[in-house]
């Protein structure tokens, strides 16, 4: 996954690291229908921004959705068949025409754009390509003690850790003051959806991350 630029050499390492695939790819089911993508129609036209090695989108395929397409500013690692069209690109400068998706996602990426002034560039680029009955569909951390506790104990290095969380634990060692800024920063996300003329229609915390979803006011 990659945004306004590239992430580090130890950051892509590990995010692209089986364990790690491998951990995305079991939770992103439950995640997606957690944002009510679970009934699949033939011409719904879906993007997704930050898409990063397309998990979230080959769940989308393996349900029946089609017309999936991602974007990230980074070319995929491997040579093997994506069931969507990627192309390359800052999700705060989209490649796309007005009105051309049903659903945009945004999924752990948010934080990854490293100012409000970039997100607010993101919101006004996802409203403008997506459809007036369309949804913008965004999944990110909040701030609470547990959480900020957790990633303080993963950042330790630990052999006794099971892989994932050691090669997470890089990952927030490599972005730890980018995680502590979006922590203190994330609810102000709400004024700017509202600026950039969208409404929060549903919004729900888990118990690490909150699902929010927002459509265009018309």
């Amino acid at each position: 996954m990659s945004t306004a630029r590239g992430e580090s050499a130890a950051w892509q390492e590990a995010y692209h690291s089986g364990a790690l695939k491998q951990r995305r790819k079991a939770t992103y089911t439950r995640k997606l229908h957690r944002l009510g993508l679970t009934t699949p129609t033939t011409d719904t036209r879906t993007l997704d921004i930050a898409c990063g090695s397309g998990e979230a989108l080959t769940t989308l395929a393996e349900t029946g959705f089609t017309h999936l397409h991602g974007l990230d500013l980074d070319a995929p690692t491997t040579d093997d068949p994506e069931p969507f069209h990627r192309t390359m690109g800052d999700g705060g400068r989209l490649p796309f025409s007005d009105s051309t998706f049903d659903q945009v996602l945004c999924l752990h990426a948010l934080h990854h754009f490293r100012s409000l002034e970039h997100i607010a560039e993101l919101l006004g680029e996802a409203r403008r390509v997506l459809k007036p009955a369309g949804a913008l569909l965004l999944i990110d951390h909040f701030d609470s003690f547990y959480l900020r506790l957790i990633f303080r104990i993963l950042q330790f290095r630990c052999p006794l850790y099971p892989t994932a969380a050691r090669h997470f634990g890089e990952q927030l060692r490599d972005e730890r003051e980018i995680v502590a800024w979006w922590l203190d920063s994330w609810r102000a996300l709400f004024p700017l959806i509202e600026q950039n003329d969208l409404k929060v229609e549903r919004f729900r915390r888990g118990l690490f991350f909150f699902y929010l979803r927002c459509t265009p006011i018309s």
